[in-house]
């Protein structure tokens, strides 16, 4: 019982912190894991994305780019290419 309240414990602090994150604080811990995703919070519009080659052309890949107004750019270089979000109005 103690472990799954533990694990139910965990997963809501990563949850709120993960909500609190800036678009370059996801960035740099997409960067970290590796892995592109959304980190959760309340964003209506968010875009992720990835690229080998350059940190524009990760920010080119995200979701919704060209087609919504920016609000908010992170970008962050992994061990294997550039890793961005990107909220957007």
């Amino acid at each position: 019982m103690r472990i799954v309240l533990a694990v139910l414990l965990f997963m809501t602090v990563s949850t709120s912190y993960a909500a609190n994150l800036s678009a370059q604080e996801s960035a740099e811990l997409q960067a970290r894991r590796g892995r592109v995703g959304h980190m959760g919070g309340s964003y209506r519009y968010e875009g992720v994305g990835f690229s080998t080659s350059s940190a524009d052309d990760a920010i080119r890949n995200c979701c919704y780019y060209g087609k919504r107004t920016p609000i908010e750019i992170g970008v962050a270089r992994g061990s294997n290419g550039w890793y961005a979000c990107v909220r957007y109005r």
